[in-house]
């Protein structure tokens, strides 16, 4: 069985040189989980960019389906001779596919860039297999919650830990406007929450489902974000009830967050104890950084003093504009 995958082109370049390198290993991670032994290398076909896959026997229509979650490809093609013959769609959304990219921000990552960690972290884990089931993802550095609006597209649920108020309070707003638009049920709670016997901040609770049927029925899909600090992750969330972390660092951050000294490093030293506690066995970890402002080894030491294992890849250090040098880590609980 030999596959064309005819990735989405990109403006800049240069920036899609590395949009190449990130398609790669992210379609090498998915096909290590489907444990096939495959050949995969790009090849420009009629001036579009694809990434030829020839894996040693046939793939089911579920495993298909993971393929489907690549954020990278934009259609599936079963070559044949000189002939590209589509396959059917397989990534249905759960959620109007609009929904992470209308709200515009400064500094806001790109979205593609988001979903391939999302895929990558699913890759990593043991829920692979289960992808379209309804996993909870969280992102402990929210921001204005991308990845977890990525996550809602694809019908997980989602959970958010950020600092900023006006951030999140500008993601309720649009949330919440999103939902009337297009006469979606759901439910809107604010509430306070307590941690360690003190008020440790406030929680925004989206319940939602994709129509009305379903919505009565109690098949139902969850947004949460928490107003707080990312050190107290643990007080906050379950123990084990998290199967995948997503988190895109700031890039420039030279402080930690809620003011304290010890800078972007010094937060994610404190809270990664509590990260690997609300994640689950067999879950993953993916996270991009500015190589600028943090080396690598500095990640993988702490991540690896927490009881995390890192997942070996290739190269994901790219280039995305003068200050900004980025890499990714993946690596997994258990």
């Amino acid at each position: 069985m030999k596959l064309a995958l005819l990735l989405y082109p990109h403006q800049n370049i240069r920036y899609r040189a590395s949009l190449l390198q990130i398609a790669l290993e992210e379609t090498r991670l998915v096909f290590d989980t489907l444990e096939t032994p495959t050949d995969i290398h790009p090849e420009e076909i009629g001036g579009a960019q694809f990434l030829i896959c020839q894996p040693d026997r046939p793939l089911s229509r579920r495993e298909l389906g993971l393929l489907g979650h690549l954020s990278s490809v934009y259609m599936i093609f079963e070559a044949r001779d000189e002939a590209l013959l589509p396959l059917p769609a397989q990534r249905p959304d759960y959620i109007g596919a609009d929904l992470p990219y209308l709200l515009k921000y400064k500094g806001k990552t790109n979205e593609m860039f988001t979903d391939s960690m999302l895929t990558m972290a699913l890759a990593a884990s043991t829920f692979s297999r289960n992808y379209d089931a309804q996993l909870n993802v969280l992102d402990p550095l929210a921001g204005k919650g991308t990845t977890l609006l990525l996550a809602l597209r694809r019908g997980y649920h989602g959970i958010g830990i950020e600092i900023s108020k006006s951030s999140i309070e500008e993601l309720a707003g649009y949330m919440n406007r999103y939902f009337e638009f297009h006469r979606m049920k759901y439910k809107y709670q604010k509430s306070s929450l307590t941690v360690y016997g003190k008020n440790g901040g406030t929680q925004h609770k989206w319940v939602f489902s994709d129509s009305a049927d379903h919505f009565k029925d109690g098949d139902t899909r969850s947004l949460r974000m928490i107003c707080g600090d990312t050190r107290n992750t643990e007080a906050f969330l379950k123990t084990e009830s998290v199967h995948l972390l997503i988190t895109d660092l700031p890039y420039g951050v030279q402080m930690g967050t809620a003011g304290k000294q010890d800078g972007i490093l010094g937060t994610v030293s404190a809270a990664l104890p509590g990260w690997y506690s609300v994640l689950k066995t067999g879950g993953a970890l993916c996270m991009s950084f500015n190589t600028h402002t943090i080396r690598r080894e500095q990640l993988t030491g702490r991540l690896a003093e927490c009881g995390f294992s890192i997942v070996e890849t290739g190269s994901l250090a790219h280039w995305v504009e003068q200050a900004i040098e980025r890499d990714l880590i993946i690596a997994r609980k258990g």
